[in-house]
């Protein structure tokens, strides 16, 4: 990308905010935990006045579990919590944020999962009894899909309405076509 993709400017704020300010919007989330590593400073300074726990990756080099693995264990009573994982580079939204949080009150206990057009999509709800796996996930044993692949019996699909559910910011040109199109 050439530069953080956390500070991708993103309906008029950086991408980061965007995302903490979307996982802010419901009552169901309690804690919000920032994965920091590259321009870990700027990224804070990005934040604003948001009240999240800051972790330092200091590995970040290592890929997204490692991220992942830095974000479960800043959460000290993490078997006890659902965890929503996600990702600086898939920016969230409210109808796809939305139906996840309704079958999260009717299946507790599944790991949920958006589903658009047939697709499995992101973020995803893990049910604390999982959670806890979380702490050992690395890029050689898959990271998340190593979890999901274990507990597939567990998956439980949410139909949702928007495509933005499979959205990866992953080159400049998938940026440039999805702030064009979806930003707010």
């Amino acid at each position: 990308m050439g530069q953080s993709k956390a500070l991708l400017s993103w309906g008029g704020t950086s991408l980061i905010h965007h995302q903490v300010t979307t996982l802010d919007s419901y009552a169901e989330i309690t804690h919000i935990v920032v994965v920091l590593g590259h321009k870990a400073d700027e990224v804070r300074a990005s934040l604003d006045d948001a009240t999240v726990q800051i972790a330092m990756n200091y590995n970040y080099q290592q890929g997204r579990a490692s991220s992942l693995a830095t974000g479960a264990q800043a959460l000290t009573d993490l078997a006890q919590l659902s965890v929503v994982v996600c990702h600086v580079d898939q920016p969230l939204a409210i109808d796809v944020l939305s139906p996840l949080i309704d079958a999260f009150r009717n299946y507790p206990d599944d790991i949920l999962r958006p589903m658009y057009a047939g697709r499995a999509g992101h973020p995803l709800i893990v049910p604390p009894d999982v959670a806890p796996e979380l702490k050992l996930v690395d890029e050689k044993t898959l990271g998340l899909r190593a979890i999901t692949t274990r507990h597939k019996a567990r998956i439980r699909s949410v139909p949702v309405t928007s495509e933005l559910a499979l959205l990866n910011l992953n080159t400049p040109d998938e940026f440039t076509a999805a702030q064009s199109e979806y930003a707010p």
